[in-house]
């Protein structure tokens, strides 16, 4: 991705000249602008950036911000990791760090369930990065996880899991979801289910009784069936 991202103020340097400057400069002088963005079908960016795919339509990307006022930054690739003598992961733990820095603002909504639906808006960095750090922005036991929709690379919507009628809020999740895309395009409209530090996406569509169909992953079916409590 050699756009910033998102496009955010004024735009940076061209991305050639930052990539340069990045191969020549040590980790220690880079460390510290190292960021992680979700976005969608990464296919267009190459099979050389240091990513980690969720689904075939969710990908983290590792990159370096290169302008603290905005979102513009540059996508890291294996030279990187090459020239600074690290590896991928390495990498990824130290822009997860940095990543737990970042502000942001964190609306909780009550729900007829037994766990509300929170709203977080990214203010340093885009808000749908958080996913990756749950645990963290929850600040509760998540011993079953947490579902997540990222309406826009700025949001994030999640819910705990705390026992099967967590599961009767999904359709509110839902339609919390497409209100929040009305004016541009999600990330994804997969349901993320975050749990124990995995990320895993299930694809979704509109039930014609206002609700939401969910292509359960064999694991989460057996989290309805066996292990949520009543």
């Amino acid at each position: 991705m050699n756009a910033p991202y998102p496009p955010h103020g004024r735009p940076g340097p061209p991305a050639s000249d930052v990539h340069s400057r990045l191969l020549a400069e040590p980790y220690a002088a880079a460390q510290p602008y190292l960021r992680i963005v979700l976005t969608g079908d990464p296919s267009g960016l190459g099979g050389d950036k240091l990513a980690y795919s969720i689904s075939p339509h969710l990908t983290a990307l590792l990159c370096y911000r290169t302008n603290p006022e905005n979102y513009e930054a540059a996508v890291l690739d294996v030279r990187h990791a090459r020239a600074w003598g690290l590896g991928k992961q390495d990498l990824w733990f130290a822009a997860m760090r940095n990543l737990a820095y970042e502000p942001y603002d964190l609306q909780t909504f009550q729900t007829n369930a037994d766990t509300p639906v929170h709203v977080l808006h990214g203010i340093g960095w885009p808000g749908s990065a958080h996913v990756m750090r749950l645990v963290e922005v929850a600040q509760e036991p998540l011993p079953y996880g947490a579902v997540v929709m990222l309406p826009s690379p700025n949001t994030m919507l999640f819910a705990v899991l705390r026992s099967r009628r967590s599961v009767s809020l999904l359709p509110f999740l839902y339609q919390t979801f497409q209100s929040l895309t009305r004016d541009g395009d999600p990330v994804t409209d997969q349901i993320i289910w975050w749990r124990n530090g995995r990320v895993t996406a299930m694809s979704t569509q509109p039930d014609p009784g206002g609700g939401v169909a969910v292509k359960q992953t064999p694991e989460f079916s057996f989290l309805l069936d066996h292990e949520l409590p009543g």
